[in-house]
């Protein structure tokens, strides 16, 4: 899971590299917050996924819009499929002063409103003030004494002290159909995009995960977002700890039977497991070919641990696993199975580790390393007794049978051919 690059035009001609950090969800602005390669940071404002502007940012202003924004509306990091709708990867998009914006739109006075009132922090005061206060005085020579109760609202909430606003009566308004009111109280009638929807969709799981809010979350995203977005959403809820996304995906891969990539995705993404989830993972440990793409550590270390009900398949879980490990050091193997000290197969390898380099203990060590399937090393250990002890039958058989089990029938022959030539 990667942040994409894309490129801010400025008026200059320059482009500069910027990489999304966060996405503000709010109302009417969209505040995309991105980074140069000199963490330099700069936010990009949006309304209805239309780019406004741009601006290169040290802070954000108390009490602004922008600290609002991104403390009480809805916050995402990035990588974001919200902020991929937005902006593509290596996408350029080009920069325009307040100045350019104000002309594009002020023949609607009650947007420029919205938009220039979420700009408290970036534009001087005296000329945001003077756009607002033109707009109020605008709508009370038409009568249109609504609308200017609600710029004056908006002036009200930027510049609380000036004094203009000291000496305005102040005017009722009612707020309920006001945008930003129902935003804050997450009130999503009609007029909210789907862009808002999704991002309530997903701040609703997030304060409450629970198969019914994720449910709710997936029906949004299975209609509005692309599959690769998709799984850039279920990636961050996954890196942030949310479980249902992997559950979800667990019972998907099951349900297709896909066993390896579910047992992939438990290992990279273990989850807490319910009754049934557990059912279905020992289901798939009952074939040893499903765990063949998991290193031993991996198992030991991520999925060994989810079974800690089920010690006896657990156990012979890791013996089979153990059969088929390229690194057959015995303090490496013992290293990886220190989370699982309660388990038979640790006791075998400890002691291995404590007889297999003594030549006194070779028979010892040759039995242990036969139980976990590494005949090779079982051979050298009984091949050494036999030198060690040319009279004695015992290490003859313990190669008869140790090739036989090996699979290498001619080498066992010989052995028992061999007992056969031995004195009893």
């Amino acid at each position: 899971m990667m942040n994409h690059t894309f490129y801010l035009k400025d008026k200059d001609q320059s482009r500069t590299a910027l990489t999304p950090t966060r996405l503000a969800i709010h109302v009417p602005c969209t505040i995309l917050e991105a980074q140069d390669e000199y963490r330099h940071l700069y936010h990009l404002y949006f309304k209805d996924q239309q780019f406004l502007a741009a601006k290169k940012v040290s802070r954000s202003r108390r009490r602004s819009y922008t600290e609002k924004a991104f403390t009480q509306g809805i916050v995402f990091l990035c990588p974001h499929p919200l902020a991929d709708q937005l902006i593509g990867p290596k996408s350029t998009i080009v920069n325009q002063s307040f100045t350019a914006l104000l002309k594009k739109i002020e023949h609607d006075p009650m947007q420029t409103v919205e938009i220039f009132s979420c700009f408290d922090g970036l534009i001087k005061e005296e000329k945001l003030f003077k756009v607002l206060r033109d707009h109020y005085y605008s709508y009370k020579r038409d009568g249109k004494f609504k609308k200017a109760a609600i710029v004056c609202d908006r002036i009200r909430s930027i510049y609380p002290d000036h004094e203009w606003i000291q000496s305005i009566r102040s005017e009722k308004n009612d707020p309920a159909n006001d945008q930003r009111t129902l935003w804050e109280a997450r009130n999503l009638k009609v007029g909210f995009s789907i862009q808002h929807q999704l991002a309530a969709a997903e701040e609703e799981y997030r304060s409450s995960p629970a198969p019914g809010t994720f449910k709710t979350l997936l029906e949004f995203t299975n209609v509005h977002y692309s599959p690769p977005q998709q799984q850039t959403l279920y990636d961050r809820l996954l890196a942030d700890g949310y479980d249902e996304p992997a559950r979800n995906a667990f019972k998907e891969y099951i349900r297709n039977h896909h066993p390896v990539e579910a047992i992939q995705l438990l290992a990279q993404y273990p989850f807490t497991l319910r009754a049934s989830d557990v059912r279905d993972l020992r289901t798939l440990l009952h074939d040893q070919d499903n765990l063949r793409s998991l290193s031993f550590e991996t198992l030991c270390s991520k999925l060994a641990p989810l079974l800690a009900d089920y010690p006896e398949e657990m156990n012979d879980m890791i013996l089979a696993a153990i059969k088929r490990v390229p690194d057959r050091d015995v303090n490496t193997l013992l290293h990886h199975l220190t989370s699982l000290t309660n388990l038979p197969v640790y006791e075998l390898i400890k002691q291995l580790s404590e007889t297999a380099e003594d030549p006194e203990q070779q028979a010892a060590a040759g039995e242990l390393y036969e139980k976990i399937g590494f005949y090779r090393e079982a051979i050298d250990c009984y091949t050494y007794e036999m030198e060690l002890h040319p009279e004695s039958r015992e290490p003859v058989e313990r190669l008869s049978r140790t090739y036989l089990a090996a699979g290498q029938a001619e080498e066992a022959k010989a052995y028992q051919d061999l007992l056969k030539t031995m004195v009893s």
